[in-house]
């Protein structure tokens, strides 16, 4: 895993290249110039944190079971730089990092290839490891605060030297940008994010009151709504009951109302039939009458 990120694990051979390699590359012209770059690089590092204030700057030391490529000390504090030439696989640098890290280091800074490793680890990307004059410049995982008042990339190439005497004053620190990205920024620019984040927390959790407020309202107008409607349905059940009963009654009058009608009809029919009888009935005294009348008339006129 050590060799993976270009870690020795010790001395490899006495061949001449494998020693200028010392645990980097494979020993070629082009492997050698990298590495050359890289020592030159290291040994300038080591240089700079000694004049900007490091009590202690060592390259290639050994530290338990890892050799890392720049230690210094600062105080009680160990810091450890690990120098690579190509790109870093994350996995195997934030183990890395956790190991120093386990062994109590205050801090691990990566100078690397410029690429997506630098959000996620506590690096720097830089471009160029031969500048003319040493004038090393980190192009990525650089931060600086922007115009919304939180910290994003910066525009430019940052100064590696500048950056070194930050980092030994305490005036830089790598943090995280955001739930996903990180990066080294200055503390005040820390600062001003967490401020600008804390506002912005702030203000959503004002949005997030006003919400839950709007939200409990709307509940209980809903809650109202619904007893109103429950009443309402209430009130309707009962009308329709009303109305049912209402029905049955009217029902049962128009029940009563037809059987007095077929009654009253029965009763008029009876009662034609009696004043036809009773018609008949005048129409025969009638007759006997004059029966009578006509037999007493003639009794009269035949008695002498």
């Amino acid at each position: 895993m050590l060799s993976d990120l270009g870690i020795s694990d010790g001395p490899v051979g006495t061949d001449d290249a494998e020693k200028t390699a010392s645990g980097y590359g494979c020993g070629c012209a082009r492997c050698v110039e990298a590495q050359w770059d890289a020592q030159r690089l290291k040994y300038w590092l080591a240089s700079r944190l000694l004049a900007f204030g490091a009590d202690e700057a060592v390259v290639d030391r050994r530290c338990g079971p890892v050799t890392v490529d720049v230690w210094w000390r600062r105080g009680t504090e160990q810091f450890a730089i690990e120098v690579r030439t190509g790109p870093l696989t994350q996995e195997l640098a934030q183990e890395h990092t956790g190991q120093l890290r386990a062994l109590g280091y205050a801090g691990v800074l990566w100078l690397c290839a410029p690429g997506f490793w630098v959000s996620q680890l506590p690096a720097l990307g830089i471009a160029d490891l031969a500048p003319v004059s040493c004038e090393y410049r980190a192009v990525t995982g650089m931060l600086e605060t922007g115009p919304t008042g939180r910290v994003a990339p910066g525009e430019r190439p940052y100064e590696l030297r500048e950056f070194l005497r930050q980092w030994v004053a305490g005036e830089v620190a790598w943090g995280y940008r955001d739930h996903m990205r990180k990066g080294w920024a200055a503390v005040t620019d820390w600062e001003k994010h967490t401020r600008t984040q804390a506002l912005l927390l702030e203000q959503q959790r004002l949005e997030l009151m006003t919400q839950r407020t709007t939200l409990a309202v709307a509940r209980q107008a809903v809650r109202e709504k619904k007893q109103q409607l429950a009443r309402t349905v209430a009130r309707m059940e009962r009308t329709a009951q009303r109305a049912r009963e209402q029905a049955e009654a009217v029902a049962a009058v128009d029940r009563r109302i037809a059987d007095q009608q077929r009654v009253h009809r029965a009763l008029e029919d009876t009662i034609r039939r009696l004043h036809k009888t009773i018609d008949n009935w005048q129409l025969i005294v009638v007759f006997v009458m004059l029966l009578l009348v006509t037999f007493i008339a003639a009794t009269m006129l035949v008695k002498p």
